[in-house]
């Protein structure tokens, strides 16, 4: 090997690298949780912010409480299966909180290992921002979507006749017949709204980390069929030696680079399986009740039927985005020894050939990301969850007549 040349071939490279860093919009979620009191910026947090992480976390199984009751005491049927799936919807709000609150080194670690990163290409690097803010304005519309509902919520009780909830929730005082306690239920209610808000903004930074893995498993493919090739101007004319000795050098790059991908992934995976089995075992049941909320007509007024779009749409999009990008991962994954077998390997030394054969071996195993040991994380889980949202709606609609 012609050692001189490596190290400067690896200078070049160090200097072309483009540097991802976590999105704008990401950070400022990041700062707000430091504001508010439930991430804290020191090494362990103070005893003032560990009895507000306290409170969070005890003060949103009350809206989960209250709801389970609310639709146990109920004495109609629909408002009841309403009253069920909100218990439910809210029961996973609040795990997503707790771990929002007491995985904060555990979010980061993930956050700085997956999303801060290198590119060699500029055009893998445009390509690259290009789907990150694809996504980020999906996100930016799916928060109207989620502040318009929670608006919709809290201003309910102001456009009907009576003193009435979006949901019949129950409450320690009679908040029907008493002013006082309306109010106060009032700002329980809203203040519970705003805590589910902190669970609506995990989701969207899973979606963030699972986009990065796939991205990063395509970037990973486009620089494996660029392997060998330098875009070093003062090197016009290089040997074969040289040629040989950048190929076999980027070859280590490249099998190192997918390995710690791999790495990452299966950290990411053992980090939200639990949660990820949790929805869906759950998200099924949602997406029905939904559906049977919509399809008879159970609302008696315009903004209740919003928030039972709202709901439909928001577990839809919950479930969809999770499987679309656990997909994603499997079919980028799988495209890797395509890649490598587009490089120009032939003329390559007998050993480093050996090298590339042995890998190719490697990437025909795709990442497949599988929930609870059972469920692969993929567009087929989804339909299938769909599917079985049907079956029990049809269950409920015959029940029903």
């Amino acid at each position: 090997m012609n050692q001189p040349f490596s190290t400067e071939y690896s200078s070049f490279i160090i200097s072309r690298m483009h540097s991802t860093r976590i999105h704008t919009v990401i950070d400022r979620t990041i700062s707000f949780f430091r504001r508010i009191g439930i991430w804290h910026g020191e090494v362990r947090p103070t005893m003032n912010q560990l009895r507000l992480k306290l409170f969070y976390s005890i003060y949103h199984t009350f809206f989960c409480t209250s709801l389970y009751v609310g639709a146990i005491t109920n004495e109609s049927a629909d408002e009841s299966i309403f009253l069920a799936e909100a218990a439910i919807i809210v029961a996973v709000f609040t795990i997503k909180i707790w771990m929002l609150i007491w995985k904060q080194k555990q979010i980061m670690r993930l956050l700085n290992r997956i999303c801060v990163f290198s590119i060699r290409n500029g055009e893998e690097f445009e390509f690259f921002n290009d789907k990150v803010e694809k996504f980020i304005k999906f996100v930016k519309l799916f928060a109207c979507a989620t502040v318009i509902a929670s608006l919709g919520c809290s201003v309910f009780p102001f456009f009907v006749n009576e003193k009435l909830f979006i949901v019949d929730i129950a409450f320690p005082l009679d908040w029907k017949d008493s002013e006082i306690g309306f109010w106060m239920a009032y700002i329980f209610f809203v203040s519970e709204i705003v805590l589910t808000l902190l669970a609506l903004t995990f989701s969207v930074i899973i979606w963030y980390l699972l986009l990065h893995c796939s991205l990063r498993y395509k970037i990973l493919g486009m620089e494996i069929r660029n392997m060998g090739r330098t875009t070093d101007p003062s090197k016009e004319e290089i040997s074969a030696k040289e040629q040989q000795a950048i190929f076999y050098q980027d070859l280590v790059a490249l099998i190192e680079a997918h390995l710690h991908l791999r790495g990452l992934i299966d950290e990411l995976e053992a980090f939200l399986s639990k949660l990820f089995l949790l929805e869906f075992a759950t998200s099924g049941l949602c997406i029905c009740g939904s559906i049977y909320c919509l399809a008879f007509d159970i609302s008696d007024n315009f903004v209740e039927r919003i928030v039972h779009v709202y709901t439909f749409f928001y577990h839809t999009a919950e479930l969809f985005m999770i499987t679309y990008f656990g997909n994603e991962i499997l079919v980028k994954s799988s495209r890797l020894s395509y890649s490598l077998f587009e490089v120009d390997w032939v003329d390559q030394p007998r050993s480093t050939t050996k090298c590339i054969i042995i890998f190719g071996e490697y990437l025909r195993q795709s990442h497949q990301l599988l929930i609870g040991r059972l469920y692969p994380l993929t567009l087929e889980t989804f339909t299938r969850i769909l599917k079985s949202s049907y079956s029990l709606f049809n269950i409920l609609k015959n029940t029903k007549q």
